[in-house]
């Protein structure tokens, strides 16, 4: 599992267990789940703000829906970013 053997896994599960606790431990693991819940419900949902926002502006132009591509990596660039999310290229000043 995960490259591991299950000795050092127990050991890690051990010292879970005395640094948080048996009464602690079901609280710690409900928020791990509920953090991850939401981690994946954020991914999922598909992101319409910027389409929204640029199609609603008005400034319709030549290229007004091209989106934007960093000059760094040549990649497409969906939304506004002060970096590039595939480079980390600073973008704006």
């Amino acid at each position: 599992m995960f490259g591991y053997s299950w000795g050092p896994i127990l050991i890690i599960l051990l010292i879970v267990l005395i640094l948080f606790g048996p009464k602690r431990l079901p609280e710690l693991a409900e928020g791990i789940g509920k953090a991850i819940k939401s981690f994946k419900k954020a991914h999922d949902e598909p992101e319409n703000l910027p389409k929204q926002e640029a199609g609603s502006s008005g400034a319709g132009g030549p290229g007004a829906n091209q989106p934007a591509t960093c000059p760094a990596c040549q990649k497409e660039l969906v939304g506004d970013f002060a970096f590039c999310p595939n480079c980390g290229h600073k973008l704006k000043a």
